[in-house]
C-alpha cells in the first residue's frame, strides 16, 4: 500500500473524528470566547483536511482537475492552512490573556505575514508565488513555498515557547494548566510537520494535529465536568483532588489556610424572595470569590448549596487577615439591584491533626459557626 493511499485513509478517519467533535462543541456551545475560539479552530481543520484529502486524491488520479479547477483548489488548500494557524494564534493568545489585540498596530504587525501569504494563496496561480499549476493540471512547488512553511511554523513554535514560559511563571493553577494545553497543542504538530519534512513517505503531520486537538477538547470536556453548572467555578469533585495535592505538600516552607463562607438566612431569602433572586446572590457571591483569587492567588470552589470554600498558600509568617480583611471589604459594598445579604466566614490552618479533609473543613466550620451565632 503507498504512503499516499495510507496517508488518505488517515487523513479521512481524522477528519471523521474532527467533524464529530465539532458537532459535539456546536450542541454544547458555551457563550465564552474560549469555548468560541477553539470552535473555530477546528472548523478550519476541518476544511483543511477535507482539502488534503481531496489533494491526495488528486495525486493519485482519483479526481482530476483541468488547470484552472487546480489553481482554484491549490489557492483554497492553502488558505485553509493558514486560517487554520491564525485561528489557533488567536485562540492562543486570548488564553494568555495578553492585550495584543487591544493595540492596532501590533494587532496589524502580527498578522502582516498571515495575511500577506493568504493573499498569495490566492494569486499564486498566476504569480507561481506558492504553487506552478502546469498545462496538464499538475501542481508543482512555487518558490515561495519554504517560506511559507517555516512562518507557518514559527508561529506554532512561539506559541509552544510562550505557553511554556507563561506555565512556568504563572502563579495561578487554572491559567497554568490552560497554558500546558497550549503548549502541548502547539508542540505535537510542530514535531510532526519536522519529521515529515524529513522522513520522505511519512506523512503524519494531520495526525499530530487532530491528536493535539483532541487533547485540548478533552481539556475543555474535563473544565465542563470539573465546574458547578451554575457559578462556572470547581465543583466539590475538583476541591477533594486539590486539598488532596496540597494536604500531601511538604508544608516546611508554605502554610496552608481554607475559608469557609455561608450565606445567612439563604433558605428565607429563597422562601421570601424565591430562587431566582437566590441564583441571583450565589452568582454575585461568586464574582466576589472570583476578585479574591485574582488577588490572592487562591483556590475557590463551591462547596453546597450556599456555601463556599477558600484554599489559600501562604509563604511561612506571612499573614493571612489581608485575605479575610478583602472578603470583608468586598462583602460590605453595597450589590446594586440584589437586597441585603450577609455572609459568615470561618478559616482553619492547616496541621498534621487534621490528617483529613472532612477535619479539615470542620475546623473552619466551627469557626464560621461562631461568626454566625455572634450575629444573632
Amino acid at each position: 500500500m503507498s504512503s499516499e493511499i495510507m496517508s488518505l485513509e488517515m487523513n479521512i478517519f481524522c477528519l471523521l473524528l474532527l467533524i464529530r467533535i465539532l458537532y459535539q462543541m456546536y450542541i454544547n456551545r458555551e457563550q465564552n470566547d474560549h469555548w468560541n475560539y477553539f470552535y473555530h479552530t477546528i472548523a478550519w481543520a476541518c476544511v483543511y483536511l477535507f482539502m488534503d484529502v481531496i489533494w491526495i486524491m488528486n495525486v493519485k488520479h482519483l479526481l482530476t482537475f483541468n488547470k484552472i479547477q487546480s489553481g482554484i483548489f491549490n489557492s483554497f488548500y492553502f488558505c485553509s492552512l493558514t486560517m487554520l494557524v491564525c485561528s489557533w494564534y488567536i485562540y492562543a493568545q486570548k488564553t494568555f490573556h495578553l492585550t495584543v489585540f487591544e493595540h492596532k498596530k501590533r494587532l496589524v504587525l502580527t498578522f502582516i505575514p498571515l495575511i500577506f501569504f493568504i493573499g498569495s494563496s490566492l494569486v499564486s496561480y498566476w504569480t507561481h508565488g506558492l504553487f506552478i499549476i502546469d498545462q496538464a493540471g499538475n501542481y508543482h512547488r512555487g518558490k515561495l513555498l519554504p517560506f511559507y512553511f517555516l512562518i507557518l511554523f514559527a508561529y506554532i513554535l512561539y506559541l509552544s515557547i510562550k505557553a511554556g514560559y507563561l506555565s512556568k511563571k504563572a502563579k495561578n493553577y487554572l491559567y497554568q494548566k490552560e497554558y500546558k494545553v497550549i503548549a502541548r497543542f502547539s508542540f505535537l504538530p510542530f514535531i510532526t510537520a519536522l519529521i515529515q519534512m524529513t522522513v520522505d513517505h511519512l506523512l503524519i503531520f494531520n495526525l499530530g494535529l487532530t491528536y493535539s486537538i483532541f487533547i485540548a477538547y478533552n481539556y475543555f470536556q474535563q473544565n465542563l465536568i470539573s465546574l458547578d453548572p451554575l457559578t462556572k467555578i470547581n465543583n466539590r469533585e475538583q476541591l477533594d483532588i486539590y486539598l488532596t495535592t496540597k494536604m500531601k505538600e511538604n508544608h516546611q516552607k508554605k502554610d496552608l489556610y481554607l475559608f469557609l463562607l455561608d450565606i445567612d438566612q439563604f433558605k428565607k431569602i429563597n422562601d421570601e424572595l424565591g430562587h431566582v433572586v437566590g441564583d441571583q446572590i450565589i452568582l454575585k457571591i461568586t464574582d466576589i470569590l472570583k476578585q479574591i483569587a485574582h488577588l490572592h492567588n487562591c483556590f475557590i470552589s463551591r462547596y453546597g448549596g450556599d456555601e463556599f470554600i477558600i484554599v489559600c498558600e501562604r509563604d511561612k509568617n506571612e499573614e493571612i487577615m489581608p485575605v479575610f480583611n478583602d472578603l470583608q471589604r468586598l462583602f460590605q459594598q453595597s450589590h446594586e439591584g440584589l437586597p441585603d445579604f450577609s455572609v459568615s466566614i470561618g478559616y482553619a490552618k492547616y496541621d498534621e491533626s487534621l490528617n483529613s479533609i472532612p477535619k479539615f473543613i470542620e475546623k473552619a466550620d466551627r469557626y464560621m459557626y461562631l461568626n454566625k451565632n455572634v450575629k444573632k
